[in-house]
């Protein structure tokens, strides 16, 4: 008996109906809340689980394509691809299908970005709870203001005292960062 990814890529490799529903059921959602917190609409996500659905036909029709992940993060991994070089393209030109196919094969690699993605909106999630001072200084520092401008702009009175609060404000980042419950989890997860 096949196992449900082996189930998922016969149905998008053979074109079943029923199966590409149950893709579309189990998948879609997850694929519209990475779109959709990245700038797009509904629609886009969509439109990009379509495009991704087609890459994966395209790879898998002469049968020497390997699964070598979950289905689950090859799907996401495509999707998250073709929405990141459709946003680079988007201001400049038009985008196909054929522009957008920028995809590898290479699972470790997709499964490594997937973690990245998830660490990064952990980090932004930690700094979203920071107070509003503490929020600006560090994107003053994040833009690579010297401490001089960042005391200016903060109107602290010395460069001394935008010092330790960069210190205290990264501190409780930190701290806030830690105390994610995701953070234990990302730690083994490369």
């Amino acid at each position: 008996m096949p196992n449900t990814d082996d189930q998922h890529l016969s149905a998008v490799r053979s074109g079943d109906l029923n199966g590409l529903r149950a893709v579309y059921r189990e998948f879609l959602p997850r694929i519209s809340r990475l779109i959709t917190r990245n700038g797009g609409s509904h629609d886009d996500a969509l439109d990009i689980f379509q495009d991704a659905l087609v890459v994966l036909f395209e790879k898998t029709r002469d049968g020497s394509f390997q699964l070598t992940s979950s289905f689950s993060t090859l799907i996401y991994g495509v999707c998250r691809n073709l929405w990141g070089n459709r946003l680079q393209k988007k201001s400049r030109t038009e985008v196909t299908l054929a522009d957008d196919f920028k995809f590898s094969d290479d699972s470790a690699n997709l499964e490594h970005a997937i973690v990245e993605e998830e660490k990064n909106r952990l980090f932004w999630d930690a700094f979203r709870k920071l107070g509003a001072d503490c929020q600006q200084l560090l994107r003053l520092f994040f833009e690579k203001k010297t401490m001089e401008e960042i005391a200016e702009v903060m109107q602290f009175g010395s460069v001394g005292y935008a010092k330790k609060r960069k210190f205290l404000c990264k501190e409780n980042l930190l701290e806030a960062v830690k105390a994610d419950p995701r953070f234990n989890d990302y730690q083994n997860a490369g």
